[in-house]
């Protein structure tokens, strides 16, 4: 389980996403398998009354970026993380406030992103977030996430 609090993760992404402050979005407590995110309906709207598909698509990929983000806070490292390709499929319209989830990767599968990272300075792994509305799936994401260390020069 990650351990953070909502509220000062809320505020990094409001300050170095500008987006997330437009879309009114809200870093959700901690769970023991997933982060979740929030994000109201009404700054997010198109044409038909319904979430845009643009909004849908950056709150899944900001589930992933913030997880990986979060997981290798306390590292001594500083990294870049950057998404390089993403699916996404559309299963049901969203009319109401709608949230991010993602699942912590299984632990081989981070360990193994972590040992390439250390040992190169820059990794790849992938990340399937869910956009949820009213406890329904409304979108699925392939979210491939490319790591970089950062030098200090």
């Amino acid at each position: 389980m990650l351990d953070y609090d909502a509220e000062e993760v809320t505020a990094y992404l409001h300050e170095h996403i500008p987006i997330t402050r437009a879309m009114q979005l809200e870093v959700m407590p901690p769970e023991p398998d997933r982060l979740r995110l929030l994000a109201r309906l009404k700054p997010n709207l198109n044409h038909q009354e319904t979430a845009f598909g643009g909004s849908i698509a950056s709150l899944g990929i900001l589930a992933g970026w913030t997880l990986i983000h979060l997981r290798l806070h306390g590292c001594e490292r500083r990294y870049k993380i950057v998404i390089h390709k993403s699916e996404i499929e559309f299963q049901r319209p969203i009319e109401a406030d709608f949230e991010g989830a993602c699942l912590f990767p299984e632990e081989p599968v981070w360990e193994t992103f972590l040992a390439s990272l250390q040992r190169k300075g820059r990794a790849r792994i992938e990340l399937n977030p869910q956009v949820m509305v009213n406890g329904k799936v409304a979108a699925t994401i392939k979210g491939i996430f490319v790591i970089r260390e950062l030098s200090d020069v």
